[in-house]
């Protein structure tokens, strides 16, 4: 769709001089998505009394706007030199995000802006328009659901840590009009739609796209190890970032694979979160840095299937079983040597234990997307190391389904 945003006037209450006479010296500037739409320098401002209106003439268009995904930035000042003894000017600031949430706006609209004496008045319109051949083409709703859950990072030191808290994947299969699980085995009591064995990353694309060409939009839940822009997996294969990318071809391109949620547990998946939201994700989640607590996703994915709020989901687990892998962290430190550093002291706290095991064994200064911060202690780098980034739609809730590609 197009959105067209015209500026149509400027109403002056107040120009911010005290006498309010003519010397009333405005400034200002308006963009749209970061580029400058319409400006007034402060070397040239223009005089205005009292109850004077500003009329402007100009538009911008934003064409292919993708009305379930695409957001669009409004911003800007109005400010008034102050060419006196203080040489302090008056500046009232807004911003304005258009999305679907809000109708972009669409219509005529006002905003108010007010510093100090300056007191102004903006008028703005929003117009929007759709071809039927861009309804068409933009605006494909899907109505079956399906989850896709990938386990790969079994039977490696990590894991033997992650069994002892273990997640419990049948969750993800809950309320789904299709699931699937790609794992070795699996010997659940509630049992997905379908389980493949193949993980590569070849295979777990491919059942992606047959998914999405069976008509399901897909919620995808990833449980493996992962590096900067990529997913390392138990076979030695990886799924880079270039991997995600080529899922929006063809017919699903600009944005259009039907992705309405991804749930990320590798480490360092922050940094794959752009390319999935690139795909057509509209919400993702990912750790920061180094993943220390995947076992948070019983407690978020049992939130989501009752129906809250993606963030808030995220937010409730955070804490989810952080006791419970701190103290598997000192038990294999001990187990590995890293329990010299006098009594009472472990690789949670502050000291050179901490600093060389975790820098040894889990953050190597190699690496271009993670690091330990000797400023903090060991349990705040987990913390901090754990966070996880969201991208997207953060309201959204698994009964929520009004979503396009």
């Amino acid at each position: 769709m197009e959105v067209k945003i015209s500026l149509t006037s400027l109403k002056v209450y107040d120009n911010g001089d005290p006498s309010h006479e003519t010397n009333g010296e405005l400034f200002y500037k308006f963009k749209i998505n970061e580029r400058t739409f319409v400006e007034q320098s402060r070397s040239r401002p223009t005089k205005v009394r009292d109850g004077q209106t500003i009329n402007f003439n100009n538009q911008k268009t934003i064409e292919n706007v993708n009305q379930k995904r695409d957001e669009i930035i409004f911003e800007g000042f109005v400010a008034d030199k102050d060419s006196g003894f203080n040489k302090k000017d008056e500046k009232a600031s807004f911003k304005v995000t258009f999305n679907w949430r809000n109708k972009f706006k669409k219509g005529t609209n006002t905003i108010y802006l007010r510093d100090g004496r300056l007191w102004v008045k903006l008028n703005y319109k929003v117009e929007i328009s759709t071809s039927s051949s861009q309804v068409n083409k933009d605006e494909i709703k899907r109505t079956k659901s399906a989850s896709l859950t990938v386990v790969s990072f079994e039977d490696d030191p990590f894991y033997n840590l992650v069994q002892h808290a273990h997640n419990n994947y049948s969750h993800a299969f809950k309320d789904y009009d299709k699931s699937v699980l790609i794992k070795s085995t699996f010997n659940g009591i509630i049992r997905p739609t379908k389980i493949v064995q193949d993980y590569t990353a070849d295979r777990i694309i491919e059942e992606l796209r047959l998914l999405a060409d069976e008509g399901y939009y897909i919620d995808l839940f990833i449980h493996s190890h992962g590096t900067c822009n990529a997913i390392t997996l138990k076979t030695g294969d990886v799924l880079w970032a270039s991997d995600i990318d080529k899922l929006a071809t063809g017919s699903y391109a600009n944005g259009k694979f039907p992705l309405r949620m991804v749930y990320q547990v590798n480490c360092n998946a922050s940094t794959l979160n752009d390319n999935w939201r690139a795909v057509g994700a509209k919400v993702v989640c990912g750790a920061s840095d180094i993943n220390y607590y995947p076992i948070q996703y019983n407690d978020f994915v049992r939130r989501w299937n009752r129906g809250e709020r993606f963030d808030r989901s995220l937010s409730e687990s955070a804490t989810q079983g952080r006791t419970t892998m701190q103290l598997l962290i000192v038990a294999q430190s001990v187990q590995l040597g890293y329990n010299k550093c006098g009594p009472f002291k472990s690789v949670l706290g502050k000291n050179k234990c901490a600093n060389s095991y975790f820098t040894n064994e889990w953050h190597s200064p190699e690496s271009e997307c993670s690091f330990y911060d000797e400023n903090l202690t060991g349990k705040q780098n987990m913390n901090r190391s754990s966070r996880m980034i969201i991208s997207g739609d953060v309201d959204m809730r698994k009964t929520d389904t009004n979503f396009v590609w």
